[in-house]
């Protein structure tokens, strides 16, 4: 590669580094904190350095490491919404980078800055790089595992791999599966590189260390599992919903728009994957595995227990965006390079839509908050949930009481006016935000709707908010 190509790519990475960072920072404390990242709040904010570990124990899917990296930063940055997303939105940022260096080692220069532009511009990327939560962290974790193990494999030692692997493992649970990924791909490779799974295994038995501390120190705790009861049963078509949500961002639903893109996508990655196997094949079998073997034993494990979220495979998008460039650039001349403007085009298109399409709005916890300010009347709440979820915003002095069935409902009408808070029921493994029509007299707990329906004569008004809705209640 001569010195103008050189410079030439140079500048093309550098142009999708800031187009990344902006569409990462952009807005960044707009919306309001939704449950997820409120409890990242509650950790960060409501606890002190000894009792931090208590209360991520308390959950038995919760992994230390981005909880530990936000608490640490907070002083810095703050712990507004703005302040709690940042270290994740760097971290998505810096995952652009990474994806560069994993494409150039695996397949070349060109590759690499495609892939790193499929991981800037994609809405599922950078959504989650502006979340409150270690999905930024998980992603970038993800390419210098992968990295790694590429660069062992030819010789080139352990360090990157076993250091990238052990953070990766105290960042989220799912991260198991890459390493069922890993295990069987170091497999298939056993009569050409007979020394490798032993030495693969070691650097893992090193790796495992720190989450096997974690995991002993839960055990210790006597918890119960965290139920995941709010999460969808999967369908036969799950995983390729999946596959077009880290590209489109947007297959909560089944659509001619979601078949087409994922019949493009397939076929992109497919061809991709041919076109390279004769010259790369290890690569590419590296990348399948990483791919497939976690969607679908995340999958098949759903089907008996529903475990399945798009968003705990998120380092699986780096198969996707490499033998999509991959593909891309085995195109003839002009078909390239046209494909390639359009691709970016079309993710950049995705993205934008994060920032001005109502469908992509969190819980709005605040405005429900500031409502509740407003009236100052007591709060029922069906769930802790619900309180912490208000938990950042609420001013002192706010009263809470249950109402989890007809009873404390009935308590909390004979004390006077008050307020019901009600999440929406409707969940999606695929949705990236909250928005959607609900309506809590007809979709909320069947215990309210039957005490409503027994107590006609109460008045309701109802306040619906993105995600959730506030019910006051009267005589």
């Amino acid at each position: 590669m001569n010195n103008e190509t050189m410079s030439r790519v140079n500048y093309s990475l550098f142009v999708l580094l800031l187009a990344g960072f902006f569409l990462r920072v952009h807005d960044l404390g707009r919306q309001s904190l939704w449950l997820d990242e409120a409890y990242t709040w509650g950790v960060v904010v409501n606890t002190n350095w000894r009792d931090v570990w208590g209360a991520m124990l308390a959950v038995s899917d919760v992994s230390p490491l981005a909880y530990v990296i936000t608490k640490l930063t907070a002083p810095f940055l703050g712990t507004s919404e703005f302040g709690l997303r940042l270290s994740s939105a760097f971290f998505g940022w810096l995952a652009i980078a990474a994806t560069y260096r994993v494409g150039k080692a695996m397949f070349g220069k060109s590759v690499g800055l495609l892939s790193a532009g499929v991981i800037s511009f994609s809405p599922f990327a950078v959504w989650y790089s502006q979340d409150a939560r270690p999905y930024g962290l998980y992603l970038l974790l993800g390419a210098f595992a992968l990295w790694g193990l590429h660069r062992a494999e030819r010789g080139r030692g352990w360090a990157v791999f076993t250091l990238a692997s052990a953070a990766m493992y105290v960042t989220h649970y799912v991260s198991a599966l890459f390493v069922y990924a890993q295990a069987v791909y170091i497999l298939t490779q056993l009569r050409r590189q007979p020394q490798l799974f032993r030495r693969w295994a070691l650097a893992q038995v090193v790796a495992v260390i720190p989450v096997g501390g974690w995991v002993i120190a839960f055990l210790s705790q006597r918890h119960l599992l965290t139920a995941n009861s709010w999460i969808p049963p999967v369908t036969i078509t799950t995983p390729l919903q999946t596959l077009w949500n880290f590209v489109g961002g947007d297959a909560a639903r089944w659509s001619s728009g979601v078949a087409a893109g994922v019949i493009v996508v397939t076929g992109v990655i497919g061809w991709g994957a041919y076109k390279r196997w004769r010259s790369e094949g290890r690569s590419v079998q590296l990348l399948l595995w990483w791919l497939v073997l976690p969607l679908t034993t995340g999958w098949l494990f759903s089907l008996r227990l529903p475990v399945y979220i798009d968003r705990f495979f998120e380092p699986a998008i780096l198969t996707v965006a490499l033998l999509l460039a991959a593909g891309v650039s085995a195109l003839p001349g002009q078909w390239r390079r046209i494909t390639a403007v359009l691709m970016m085009i079309g993710l950049l298109a995705g993205s934008a839509r994060l920032f001005v399409d109502p469908a992509y709005s969190k819980e709005d916890w605040r405005g429900a908050a500031q409502t509740l300010r407003a009236e100052g009347v007591t709060v029922g709440l069906i769930d802790a949930e619900s309180l912490l979820g208000l938990t950042p915003y609420t001013p002192p002095g706010l009263r809470f009481g249950f109402a989890r069935n007809k009873a404390e409902l009935a308590e909390r009408l004979a004390e006077g006016r008050f307020v019901m808070v009600l999440r929406s029921p409707h969940e999606s493994a695929h949705a990236l935000g909250e928005f959607g029509p609900f309506d809590p007299l007809t979709e909320g707990p069947e215990f309210f709707r039957q005490w409503l329906a027994e107590n006609p004569s109460v008045f309701v008004d109802v306040r619906p908010f993105t995600g959730l809705a506030l019910v006051a209640i009267s005589k």
